[in-house]
């Protein structure tokens, strides 16, 4: 049973595709290289979004072994390739065109009225369910959170039908949600994941409950909200996106004077899609820590405590309202360096060792090149030298972070 007198700190994983093995590099860090304090914590609440879905589900499942659990993540994804997500050999490259084609056709003679469904993503990821079935324990959720080693898992899903972020959650009984999103109370499963992790137009959608989901970072790639929501006072957040610093110069990708290719186009797109939009969640939340010291100074140390009071005297509903108001803390870890930049060149190298016929053939359609496409492919290349260094890039971004870490870990 979960101490309910014990703050409650969250994990928080950000969007991305590919780039999750920077995730990977964080955890590693935490789980071998801080003091054992720090290393030990256990995150009571997980939430994820995406490939952060995945890699949230992998953390609860494994958090009764927090010995091998960042040397754990770290070899999976050391170890994922492409086949490992989608189909890569020459069946999937003349099923993609024979379906693709077909229905076109179909759609032709039908006339534009009749309903032809012949498309439902670019790739086909039939191998992806079996993959994650194998490598997550998935039975681990439920029974750490029995044990009280986790309290809540939240993964984000968008519901193609009516465009909103919807919640599946698993947790403790005496967790509870105080949010406005559509909330699903479910065991997490593998379908739950897919559905989080599914790309749009890229990857099919699932249907869960006859319900077809798609990536959750359409509206919410980092999900720091529901994490807040269960309950959270603490939160680690780690980001797939660089912010550039004041002075630092951003990559221009493509050639000025011509039109883009598609492929940068679809670039553009997924970075839209995987935008990191927490900077605006850290301000809010900086602000509310603000007025609550003010308050404090002005009416005295129980502010905080008698404004909670005042409303649930007054029954004012609402999130903030619903689970009191309080201090937040909150520790953010992103990349150090621009992604793209570091896929594009390992792209330059290894491509035409590395694709498969199939995606040449997808890289020649969508119009990709070195320069203009290095965004798109970054999310869905799992290169070995790629992964490699984004493993390292977390590794080296959180022990920059070493000090802020033991502390945050220690005292949460």
């Amino acid at each position: 049973m979960p101490d309910s007198t014990h703050p409650k700190l969250a994990l928080v994983l950000s969007g991305g595709g590919a780039r999750g093995a920077y995730e990977a590099g964080i955890v590693h860090y935490i789980r071998t290289m801080l003091p054992y304090g720090s290393r030990n914590r256990h995150f009571d609440i997980h939430c994820g979004t995406s490939v952060g879905a995945i890699n949230t589900s992998f953390m609860a499942a494994t958090a009764d072994n927090l010995d091998l659990q960042g040397k754990d993540i770290r070899r999976l994804w050391e170890t994922v390739r492409e086949e490992n997500i989608f189909r890569r050999d020459q069946i999937a490259f003349w099923k993609f065109l024979s379906k693709t084609s077909t229905g076109a056709l179909r759609g032709l003679i039908r006339g534009p009225l009749k309903t032809v469904r012949h498309f439902n993503g670019f790739l086909d990821t039939s191998p992806f369910l079996p993959f994650i079935q194998k490598v997550i324990p998935w039975k681990g959720i439920s029974q750490n959170i029995r044990k009280g080693l986790v309290q809540a898992v939240s993964l984000v899903a968008t519901n193609v039908f009516t465009g909103r972020t919807e919640l599946f959650v698993e947790k403790y009984p005496t967790v509870e949600y105080s949010g406005d999103y559509i909330f699903h109370h479910t065991p997490i499963e593998p379908l739950h994941a897919m559905a989080s992790a599914a790309i749009p137009i890229v990857f099919p959608t699932i249907l869960i409950n006859g319900i077809a989901y798609t990536d959750g970072g359409l509206r919410l790639n980092t999900p720091m909200s529901p994490a807040i929501q269960l309950g959270a006072d603490s939160i680690l957040v780690v980001g797939l996106h660089h912010r550039a610093k004041p002075g630092e110069t951003i990559p221009f990708h493509g050639e000025k004077g011509k039109f883009p290719s598609l492929g940068q186009v679809m670039g553009r797109v997924m970075n839209s899609v995987f935008l990191d939009r927490i900077q605006y969640d850290m301000e809010q939340l900086d602000r509310i820590n603000k007025i609550i010291d003010w308050g404090e100074m002005l009416y005295g140390e129980d502010f905080l405590e008698d404004l909670n009071r005042m409303i649930r005297k007054k029954r004012i509903s609402g999130d903030i309202a619903n689970r009191g108001l309080k201090r937040l803390k909150v520790l953010r870890i992103r990349p150090s360096q621009d992604i793209a930049e570091i896929f594009s060149d390992c792209y330059r190298r290894g491509k035409d060792k590395h694709f498969s016929s199939f995606e040449k053939f997808l890289v020649r359609i969508l119009d990709v090149d070195p320069t203009g496409g290095v965004d798109f492919l970054s999310y869905l290349v799992f290169m070995p030298e790629y992964l490699k260094k984004l493993i390292e890039l977390g590794f080296e971004d959180a022990r920059s972070h070493h000090a802020d870490l033991k502390e945050f870990l220690a005292l949460s």
